[in-house]
């Protein structure tokens, strides 16, 4: 319903646009109609497109109440509070001072023959309305759709003012403009040669004009959106200023005496790993199953990269070495909460590993055993997008399961063939697996795609076990049941194989896109696709204590409002996702101390989801739409974020650096939508821009 809303938004503030220009010009006109005729015609369509333009403005402000009154005031207050003041407002004056001297014009002259009311077409009280609502709508309709710092709205908003005033006191105190005044006396020759010509020299005239304003626009839009060459991460662009988002700003200096920087916030440098690993990033052409070929870059020349297994308490060590022609590689963790300098950021934590270079990551885990994943964090979206990435199984110290364990990977390639084609690792078609029935089965369900992945487990009853690999407490029986994981997160789903077919498909809508299928034999057919509703973690399993929740005393509390723009960005024109109002590198650094207890509130006022990833901890999920978690307690290092939602997560900054808080559709996270949460008393010396080696989106 709210995606509903917001296009209808969308659509209708187009329709105003062209409604409201369509009055303008008819009302400009009428001081031109040489004859009563003529005005009288002129006169009806002004009534018509006049109400047609108003009623699409009680149109427009329905869907803004709707918004409000479904979805709170928060998803309909930035919109609402440019419609009043550009649209309502001005749609009103049209109705109490417009409407009425149309009325009279149209009484002015009953007969045929009455000469036409000219003196009435330039009155002020029919003018200024009309033209103060075409410019109040043009403006509303750039402020809505194309991105613009928070901090110019009110200069906007008072040139309109400004706009308004001068308009009035001009056409009725000073001098007649040009275009509202009637025609001069002359003789009707001239008249009729003039006819010819004027019109056309003046459209000319207005469309150059209107050419050369919007390449003006357009080319210093580009300028002033480039992104500095060079952007120190410890604060903002400047790197000196960091926001609290608390209703004021703090003062930090890079590189002060008592910083602890970033290089310093790593694992064990010293003492033998109870696990090594080696990881090569290099080119290759990859086929998957259906022999579409991958232009890819793999690690170790497999695609997707070696599973890694490790145990609670492990020290692990894993070298890096790029290999690849020109790109720069990292290996992020995501999920495991490392010390920040093994965290992987190109840019924040270190520099990009260039071909030839290598470098070796050393930590402890510390996490809950379940399901994570490691990718490049240089450059992600082309980097995951080819393929460097991996699964990573963090297992009980005594690990006693003893059946089936089975991590798929649910990833878009783009391959030569067929563009971007689904699949499961490489497998975009179905895929068989021998099972014996009474053989328990975990299925680790991770999604690499920069879009949520609705799996559906057919044939059988299942358990979801574990979420971004923390365990739910007492989970129950589920089935027909659709799976949304978010860009970047993972379910465990656990099952008893039974003596039928068992199906897990990657679905759109009610098809199936890819296909896993476990059976006791090669021969037995998949069975009929489940449908079912959506499962909602908030309401599943059982209630447990946590160590905070709604009414703990939170010492710092952040709200991110996610929306959606047209704008320019490093010299483009793209959608753009701002933060708050705000883009990369002018979003705000949250600022903690280390201990605090911090609650975050996400708000998603956009048409897209927002799978939003804070590293280097896990965040327990509050509330969803202003309502309680009701079931298991639900934690969270990235969560989706639909169109319409709202949730409340908290967290303890317990692991001090300065770690990335972004979307995990890595499309959006490339146009800007990244910020990032510093620990007082922590530098980084490291820079992110163009004359840098590091673009860690």
């Amino acid at each position: 319903m709210y995606i509903a809303l917001h296009l209808l938004d969308d659509i209708i503030l187009f329709l105003l646009l062209l409604s409201w220009i369509i009055v303008g010009s008819q009302v400009l006109l009428l001081p031109r109609k040489v004859s009563s005729r003529r005005q009288r015609s002129g006169i009806r369509r002004c009534f018509v497109w006049l109400g047609v333009s108003e009623l699409l403005v009680l149109i427009k402000l329905g869907t803004l109440v709707s918004k409000w009154v479904f979805f709170g005031w928060i998803f309909a207050q930035n919109r609402m509070l440019l419609d009043f003041p550009l649209l309502a407002l001005p749609a009103l004056s049209v109705l109490l001072f417009s409407f009425p001297c149309l009325s009279r014009m149209a009484q002015s002259f009953p007969r045929e023959g009455a000469s036409p009311a000219t003196q009435d077409a330039t009155a002020p009280a029919l003018l200024v309305p009309t033209l103060i609502t075409v410019v109040g709508v043009a403006l509303d309709t750039y402020l809505t759709l194309f991105y613009t710092e928070p901090m110019s709205l009110p200069f906007f908003l008072i040139a309109f003012a400004l706009f308004c005033v001068a308009l009035w006191f001009w056409s009725t105190f000073g001098r007649k403009i040009p275009l509202f005044s009637e025609r001069r006396n002359m003789p009707l020759f001239l008249e009729k040669q003039a006819r010819w010509w004027l019109l056309p020299v003046r459209l000319l005239l207005c469309l150059i004009v209107v050419t050369l304003c919007i390449s003006g626009w357009y080319s210093w839009s580009v300028q002033a959106s480039r992104l500095p060459d060079r952007i120190p991460m410890t604060g903002n662009t400047t790197g000196n200023t960091v926001d609290s988002m608390t209703g004021h700003t703090m003062q930090h200096q890079q590189g002060q005496q008592n910083d602890v920087s970033v290089t310093d916030l790593v694992g064990p440098q010293s003492g033998e790993p109870n696990e090594r690993f080696t990881l090569v990033a290099q080119e290759a052409q990859m086929r998957l199953r259906s022999g579409a070929t991958v232009n890819a870059w793999t690690f170790n020349g497999q695609l997707p990269g070696p599973e890694l297994r490790v145990h609670q308490g492990d020290l692990v060590e894993v070298k890096l070495i790029n290999r690849l022609s020109r790109a720069g590689v990292t290996l992020h963790w995501h999920g495991l909460d490392v010390p920040n300098g093994e965290d992987g950021v190109a840019g924040v934590t270190q520099n990009a590993v260039q071909p030839g270079e290598s470098f070796t990551y050393r930590f402890v885990v510390k996490n809950h055993a379940g399901t994570y994943w490691y990718h490049s964090h240089q450059d992600s979206l082309e980097a995951v997008g080819k393929g460097l990435f991996g699964p990573l199984i963090v297992l009980p110290p005594r690990d006693s399961f003893a059946g089936k364990d089975i991590p798929i990977l649910a990833h878009s390639w783009l391959t030569k063939e067929r563009g971007s084609q689904e699949a499961f690792g490489i497998t975009d078609t179905m895929q068989r697996l021998t099972v014996q029935p009474g053989t328990p089965v975990r299925l680790r369900l991770i999604n690499t795609d920069s879009l949520p992945v609705s799996f559906v487990l057919s044939g059988t009853p299942f358990k979801v076990i574990a979420i971004d690999g923390t365990d739910l407490n007492a989970p129950t029986d589920l089935t027909r049941q659709r799976l949304l994981v978010a860009a970047g997160g993972r379910y465990d789903i656990q099952f008893t194989m039974p003596g039928t077919a068992v199906s897990l498909d990657w679905t759109n809508k009610k098809s199936s896109k890819v296909r896993f299928l476990l059976s006791q034999d090669a021969t037995a057919s998949a069975p009929a696709l489940a449908d079912g509703p959506v499962f909602n973690p908030a309401t599943y399993g059982s209630r447990q204590k946590t160590p905070f929740g709604l009414s703990s005393h939170f010492d710092k509390e952040f709200t991110l409002i996610l929306d959606d723009m047209i704008g320019f960005y490093d010299g483009k024109m793209e959608s753009l996702w701002p933060i708050n109002g705000k883009v990369f590198p002018n979003t705000p650094m949250l600022m903690v101390h280390e201990g605090d207890l911090v609650k975050v509130s996400f708000v998603n006022r956009s048409w897209m989801d927002h799978p939003m990833h804070l590293h280097g901890h896990h965040m327990l999920v509050l509330s969803y739409n202003g309502r309680p978690v009701t079931g298991s307690p639900w934690w969270v290092d990235t969560l989706n974020v639909a169109p319409g939602e709202s949730y409340d997560v908290a967290f303890r900054a317990d692991n001090p650096g300065i770690w990335m808080d972004h979307c995990h559709n890595l499309d959006h996270a490339a146009a800007g939508m990244i910020l990032h949460l510093g620990y007082e008393g922590v530098s980084s010396p490291f820079e992110v821009g163009h004359d840098t080696i590091n673009q860690p989106e």
